[in-house]
């Protein structure tokens, strides 16, 4: 298991058990970090140890079903400011005295999270900021009020979390930063994470893709199967195209390509996409095997020449596609091309990979990253 994998699974230990965590942000240097922890673990003595270590401006991560539930509107109504990521109107919990207190922020938070509670039960403003989070957590955006909501759910807690911002004990004017961070969380005992690990762990660990058809069609000649797959939050769809057996310990020569409209319907010359596609194709046909994966980013699809900024997809993101497709297939070992080496052991992660001395064979990844 990957070191970075255990550290996250700590953190969800920790904060399933009702203890705080450090999350900071990429990298970790230049950014805030966080103390967090479910919101319906608050107590006062947690609170009390948060005002003590942070900025003291408490805020609750909520889902928008939440927000919405207990009629906790955006403290601005601009669109641009509306959206995830946004502060709501701050709350008190009507049972509670000023609301300021350690005792009485713990209640509000505790109440925040409760399902049991509704919009009444608040008074509006008040001294706790519910914060509006993307339901899809780190996945969906990458910020300390997601990766919070995360923990909280992947814990098994309510989907409410608290988030501070840690405040540097050596220059008290200032917020705590890298190093200073990892001295808080080893001096309190306290497990520490990044939102990068905790997005890279559940890329691992959740499936990315369903496979939506399944169908043989010939393809330069060859009777292939042909299998499509839907990715399951950014909706986009990627193909993998079989010739000959694949399938658990069935060496099999792979390619992976990233789709590039202008090479490859157009046979554009600015890019080698195309070359290499057909290359790819041409090579499986003649082999009489072969396992060609097809890729197609969300959003604005890559053409080389055209759009520079169409392909935002990172290789990491890449990569852990290929993955999950090749996970559902059942494709291991994998038979790697000589001109890429050791790149399957940065692709494929947990994968079992095996090199073989077997030439040339048709998977260039350069085509994909």
């Amino acid at each position: 298991m990957k070191t970075t994998d255990v550290r996250v699974r700590r953190a969800i230990a920790a904060v399933a058990a009702g203890r705080p965590v450090v999350v900071t942000a990429e990298p970790a240097q230049d950014d805030d970090g966080y103390l967090v922890f479910a919101a319906d673990a608050a107590t006062p003595k947690l609170l009390a140890f948060t005002v003590r270590h942070t900025s003291g401006l408490v805020r609750v991560a909520l889902p928008p079903s939440e927000c919405e539930r207990l009629d906790l509107p955006p403290m601005c109504s601009t669109a641009k400011r509306a959206g995830v990521g946004a502060q709501r109107v701050s709350v008190d919990w009507k049972g509670v005295g000023t609301g300021i207190s350690a005792t009485d922020r713990a209640r509000t938070i505790a109440e925040l999270a409760a399902a049991a509670s509704c919009a009444d039960d608040f008074r509006r403003p008040g001294h706790v900021i519910p914060v509006l989070a993307d339901p899809q957590g780190v996945l969906g955006r990458s910020a300390g009020a997601e990766a919070a909501f995360d923990l909280a759910r992947l814990a098994g807690r309510r989907e409410a979390a608290v988030l501070c911002e840690i405040v540097s004990r050596r220059r008290p004017s200032a917020m705590a930063r890298g190093a200073e961070l990892s001295d808080f969380a080893d001096e309190y005992g306290l497990q520490a994470i990044s939102v990068a690990e905790l997005a890279a762990y559940r890329r691992r660990t959740e499936p990315q893709i369903v496979r939506v058809a399944d169908t043989v069609m010939p393809i330069r000649g060859v009777n292939s199967r042909v299998i499509g797959f839907h990715g399951v939050r950014d909706g986009a769809e990627h193909l993998a195209v079989i010739v000959g057996a694949a399938g658990p310990g069935v060496p099999v020569a792979l390619h992976v390509h990233v789709e590039c409209i202008t090479g490859d319907v157009f046979g554009a010359s600015a890019c080698r996409c195309g070359r290499d596609l057909d290359g790819a194709l041409a090579q499986t046909a003649a082999s009489g095997g072969g396992l060609i994966v097809y890729l197609r980013p969300a959003g604005r699809p890559r053409a080389c020449g055209l759009y520079d900024d169409a392909h935002e997809a990172s290789r990491e993101q890449l990569a852990d596609m290929v993955t999950w497709i090749l996970r559902d297939l059942g494709v291991s070992p994998l038979r790697l091309s000589d001109d890429a080496p050791n790149v399957g052991l940065v692709m494929f992660g947990a994968i079992p990979v095996q090199r073989r001395d077997v030439g040339r064979t048709i998977g260039s990844f350069a085509s994909a990253v």
